[in-house]
């Protein structure tokens, strides 16, 4: 059973359609305390402020580099899917779930690829012949390159793929699921990867249809593999021991994760935040699994039947999963507090402003909610508390900016700081999320941007970095990143969503946040900073917040430099265009408390920027 957004499936005709709605819908409860009624009441206005987090994004960066576009705007139920691949010629692909309109009629695959010198035009057409959603990207063979997406319908998962990797015609092949009835046991919601030598293994799993029973299982888990094209697949459509009816309820729509494969071991997650999160891993590549529970549920076999599950702390089923070079498994889920209180109903509630990230690997003991406890969000004092915070298990969690406040959470169901992708390299654990940004909204809610944040093994994480802070962002929806596992070119490469609209048009089903919009896909390089001059460059240049905020007339701000420089600040209207300029010469070190004249500006909301030359700093002013 499933608390996020899932399809039912409908065939008519012959043709497959999937159609959206919701098997098991979770209730959205109050941010603080526990609503009688089951209706989602969110809180309008959340205190959550505190000192300037000096720590966003410093660089120089251009507008954003959008590989295509898609009317179809959720790319996933949960955790998300490998979408992107750098290569170590330079080259990469990038794929999503692409609809020309907002009938999705042509909803499947967007694929665009970059040649080492330049994306391609935007993609016009689908991947597949028919109506397929939720890619899968691998690298496939010496040179070729394989996508598998799920069809709905009794084609099951539909796979694409070319011996070249972008050029040449696609071909198809596609793997049934166990029933050749799609109304009972089709497979959805796939994920990929590929191992061996020449990417030549093909690995799949996938759940053996929506809301129904297969082996005593709804949304059983289902593994595949194949070796020589997907002609034959051994094992083939499998429950995996670890994964039986013994060990728990069956997976939830997007509820799991594969690891990139490293040197023969395979991992993947199944976690949907309630019941046992579980790690399957394999060191022979496939043959054998073990399984290991990370996270222990006070009801492993929790299916919101039983309106007996107190306030705790849990997962939001958003998941990602990587193997570092010794063979450990490290993992991260956005944290989630849930609640069932309501008997029989086979649903339950979360609260919609569950906060941070939760960081695991294999060398730590399984967490439980007292571990991530049952508070909501959690203040800093509180947050220093926690064991995850003690134990270095808290990898985020939402950054305070001035005197801005929460204003509202657009639902995804997850976590405010959600959706991570982990990627471990030379011993550096960096995970990235679509977080909460405080400071930018609509006047409805906050919008969410991409933040990163890193450790070195030692349980210490890096002040948080905002990739989407600066003025082409003010009104910018940034969701389910996918992050290439491969970082060539000491480059994090990641790909994610975005439209100027907080939430999205399938979400929740009965009433979504907003009407279908053209949504761009971006892609986003990251470069790392070095670790040995991290700690110098990140508190190199501080900003403060402009006070007093709101202003009339005169207000101040502090600058703190490491060394000397040249400060200019710059004002933007919230449409990004640059409405003032002031040059304030040389500084020496130091902190230097700078004037601000907003005395002719008009009344409204105001974006300044800081520089000291090399850095910049952005905050938000409101002019009385």
């Amino acid at each position: 059973m499933k608390k996020l957004l899932l399809f039912a499936i409908a065939i008519s005709l012959g043709v497959s359609v999937v159609a959206q709605m919701a098997t098991v819908k979770p209730q959205a409860k109050f941010k603080t305390t526990v609503a009688v009624d089951q209706k989602a009441v969110y809180d309008p206005q959340p205190t959550y402020q505190g000192i300037t987090n000096p720590y966003v994004s410093n660089d120089e960066r251009a507008q954003d580099i959008v590989v295509g576009t898609t009317w179809y705007d959720l790319q996933s139920n949960s955790s998300m899917a490998y979408r992107i691949h750098a290569y170590p010629d330079g080259t990469m692909a990038a794929t999503w779930t692409m609809a020309s309109d907002a009938s999705f009629a042509d909803r499947g695959t967007g694929y665009n690829y970059f040649d080492g010198s330049n994306w391609g035009p935007y993609p016009t057409e689908r991947l597949e012949d028919v109506r397929t959603g939720w890619p899968s990207y691998a690298p496939y063979g010496e040179n070729g390159e394989l996508v598998v997406s799920h069809s709905g319908g009794a084609d099951g998962l539909i796979f694409s793929w070319r011996e070249n990797k972008g050029t040449g015609e696609w071909e198809h092949f596609n793997l049934a699921g166990p029933d050749p009835d799609p109304t009972t046991n089709t497979l959805l919601w796939p994920r990929m990867i590929t191992s061996g030598e020449n990417n030549e293994v093909i690995h799949v799993i996938a759940c053996a249809g929506n809301n129904v029973e297969y082996e005593g299982l709804t949304m059983a888990l289902l593994y595949s593999r194949s070796d020589d094209g997907g002609e034959t697949w051994d094992p083939h459509n499998v429950i995996l021991d670890g994964l039986t009816p013994d060990d728990y309820n069956g997976a939830g729509g997007d509820d799991y994760a594969w690891a990139q494969p490293n040197a023969g071991t395979l991992a993947f997650v199944v976690f949907g935040g309630v019941a046992d999160g579980i790690l399957m891993k394999s060191t022979d590549g496939g043959d054998s699994w073990e399984r290991t529970t990370f996270y222990a549920s006070p009801d492993p076999f929790f299916n919101g039947d039983g309106g007996d599950l107190p306030q705790c702390g849990g997962g939001d089923g958003y998941n990602a999963v990587a193997i570092d070079d010794d063979g450990i498994v490290h993992l991260a889920f956005g944290r989630q507090i849930h609640l069932d209180d309501t008997p029989d109903d086979q649903a339950w509630s979360y609260y919609p402003y569950s906060d941070g990230i939760v960081y695991w690997n294999e060398t730590m003991p399984a967490l439980d909610t007292a571990q991530i406890t049952a508070t909501i969000l959690p203040t800093d004092a509180e947050w220093e508390n926690t064991p995850i915070y003690q134990n270095g298990q808290l990898a985020a969690w939402t950054q305070p900016n001035g005197e801005d406040t929460i204003i509202g959470v657009a639902p995804y169901y997850t976590s405010l700081t959600g959706m991570p992708q982990i990627v471990v390299n030379n011993g550096i654990v960096q995970i990235f999320s679509s977080a909460l940004s405080v400071g930018f909204d609509n006047d409805e809610f906050n919008f969410r941007h991409i933040w990163g944040t890193f450790t070195e093994g030692d349980g210490v994480w890096s002040p948080f970095t905002d990739y989407t802070n600066d003025v082409f962002h003010i009104f910018s929806e940034c969701v389910f990143p996918s992050v290439s596992a491969t970082t060539y070119g000491d480059t994090y490469h990641i790909l994610y969503q975005t439209d100027n609209l907080p939430g999205n048009s399938l979400q929740p089903n009965d009433a979504p946040t907003h009407d279908p919009v053209l949504n761009n896909m971006v892609y986003l390089p990251v470069s790392p900073v070095p670790v040995d001059v991290f700690e110098n460059m990140a508190h190199s240049f501080e900003v403060s917040q402009n006070y007093p905020n709101p202003v009339n007339g005169q207000t101040y701000f502090t600058v703190t430099l490491n060394e000397g420089a040249s400060v200019n600040v710059e004002i933007y209207s919230l449409t990004g265009q640059m409405i003032s300029m002031k040059d304030y010469g040389y500084k020496m070190a130091g902190t230097h408390t700078l004037d601000m004249n907003a005395s002719e500006l008009a009344s409204g909301v105001y974006f300044y920027t800081v520089s000291n030359g090399a850095q910049k700093v952005t905050h938000k002013m409101i002019v009385q």
